[in-house]
């Protein structure tokens, strides 16, 4: 029987995956049972730029958690993140064996593609795994069942990005944080850890957090000012008389009108005393809005997409290997393939079909298929 292997082909035990890594560690237990930090609260530039730091040097927690907060009070970078995450969804996907397949292995891919079609839980897991858009990365934990002589995926738990850590040697390697110097290496077929890279770079700036933290940090100044503007500016002013000899009571009874006023649209003051509305001071809010507009516009650009190669490291090379007669390393796996393709216009390509099947021409029925995306008989 040929050893199995992991991805990168190192020998593995049956029992590296068997149990879930979080559970046996007390030290990993730990900082799942805490809270997660809130770094967007009164944050600054000179805060942001330390948070950016403490992620060069392998700390993940700060920006996960910045990051969280960024999803929940920027209702457009949400919106944004979203739509993207979403459309993963809308794809049809299909596990395709290696190039010039043997009848086993085409044998393999479509057994797998049959567990798999079956699983409740693939769905939200390419959803969780595009988490990582704005995150750079996200881990998911899967929980084996061995059945009827084969190893299978039961589901799996999302873990929170603020487990994690990069080793201090090699920051493209993600490890589970245990309060030791290194970490904690992932147990091979344990995880499904998918790395998002928006772009070129070590994990902790190849998601969008870094590049959209800016704009958010200003976007939110923008905001604030904003409003700042509107309540100086955005109501006519209030201004109180008081007559020649007006004591302090008078006064305060004045002030006490003039300040309630506004917000009640009606009050009363001592005879002989005056309250006055003037024009609201000049001024806009296009600045402040052109400000904001110009941060969500940035953040809209910084948004893209991949998935495919993690799952099919993840998820069916660990279920071919363990499972699959054809199996031989690493070398010739089946893949996992989302289905981007666009119908062609049928009015179009009938007439170049008709042209050259008169003639003869051997135009494979798949590939018909493929291009007007109508099923085979």
């Amino acid at each position: 029987m040929t050893q199995i292997v992991d991805i990168h082909g190192n020998p593995i035990k049956s029992t590296d995956f068997k149990q879930t890594q979080t559970e046996q560690d007390s030290r990993v237990g730990m900082l799942m049972r805490q809270f997660a930090e809130h770094p967007s609260e009164a944050l600054t530039p000179a805060k942001l730029a330390q948070l950016l730091k403490d992620a060069d040097a392998g700390n993940l927690a700060a920006m996960a958690d910045l990051a969280k907060d960024m999803e929940d009070k920027d209702g457009h970078l949400f919106s944004e993140l979203t739509k993207r995450r979403r459309g993963w969804l809308k794809y049809d996907w299909s596990v395709e064996p290696p190039r010039n397949a043997t009848e086993q292995e085409e044998k393999d891919a479509a057994a797998i593609q049959e567990i798999l079609e079956d699983a409740t839980w693939l769905e939200d897991l390419i959803f969780d795994c595009s988490d990582a858009i704005l995150k750079s990365f996200s881990c998911n934990e899967l929980s084996w069942a061995y059945d009827g002589g084969e190893h299978f995926i039961t589901g799996y738990e999302f873990r929170d990005q603020n487990l994690f850590q990069t080793h201090p040697d090699n920051r493209n390697q993600l490890m589970l944080r245990d309060n030791s110097y290194t970490g904690q290496a992932l147990n091979p077929f344990g995880w499904c850890a998918h790395i998002h890279r928006s772009k070129s770079g070590y994990i902790h700036r190849t998601g969008l957090t870094s590049t959209v933290a800016w704009p958010y940090l200003f976007k939110n100044y923008s905001i604030r000012d904003l409003a700042e503007f509107l309540e100086i500016y955005g109501l006519p002013l209030r201004l109180g008389k008081y007559p020649n000899g007006a004591s302090d009571d008078e006064k305060a009874t004045l002030l006490r009108a003039v300040l309630s006023i506004g917000h009640n649209a009606g009050g009363i003051i001592p005879k002989g005393m005056e309250i006055e509305f003037q024009n609201a001071a000049n001024g806009q809010s296009d600045p402040f809005e052109a400000m904001i507009k110009w941060c969500e516009i940035t953040q809209s650009k910084a948004v893209l997409k991949q998935v495919a190669n993690t799952i099919t490291r993840d998820i069916i090379y660990p279920m071919h290997a363990l499972n699959s007669k054809s199996y031989s390393g690493a070398r010739r796996i089946p893949r996992f393939k989302f289905d981007t393709s666009e119908a062609e216009d049928i009015a179009e390509l009938a007439p170049a079909l008709k042209i050259l099947t008169e003639v003869n021409y051997p135009i494979p029925a798949k590939w018909v298929s493929e291009k007007t995306q109508i099923p085979l008989p």
